[in-house]
């Protein structure tokens, strides 16, 4: 990713793809070690994986609407999506896997579990989010810069 057009490997993997390795990974640590409880309860976190799912397939059945490319690294965007859930958050795909991860992690309640939604946040915020924005400025510029002053990136 050294001039911002070409994407990284963590860009290249799906965000739902790193969210299942993390997972995966946490509870497969668990069953080998079995990891002391930080924080759990089932009830609530099994909401928050029903809410996470749900605002993130509202985020994708808009883009499908729409017509717009779904993988952050596509330089040939069809569509500035600004409807839907789109006028609250520019990132409720994002958002929404989060939410899953912050669900699994009261559902399991392990410490390490816990890291799930903390690394999924990073890679979006600090990675994967940053350069599709880059991405988005070069094919929308100015209508892109309005759209980011009017909706904030996470809620």
């Amino acid at each position: 990713m050294s001039d911002g057009r070409r994407p990284s490997l963590i860009v290249r993997i799906p965000t739902p793809v790193w969210l299942i390795v993390l997972v995966i990974g946490a509870l497969a640590a668990d069953l080998v070690f079995t990891l002391p409880l930080l924080l759990q309860y089932k009830p609530g976190g099994i909401a928050l994986i029903v809410l996470g799912v749900a605002v993130a397939a509202s985020g994708r059945l808009t883009f499908r609407r729409l017509g717009a490319e779904i993988f952050p690294w596509s330089e040939a965007h069809s569509a500035l999506v600004t409807a839907g859930p789109f006028r609250f958050t520019r990132n409720p795909m994002y958002l929404g896997i989060i939410v899953i991860g912050l669900g699994a992690a009261l559902v399991a309640g392990t410490w390490l579990m816990w890291l799930v939604p903390i690394v999924i946040f990073a890679l979006d915020h600090f990675v994967i989010i940053p350069y599709e924005e880059k991405s988005m400025e070069r094919a929308y510029g100015d209508e892109y810069f309005a759209y980011k002053k009017r909706v904030r990136r996470w809620i």
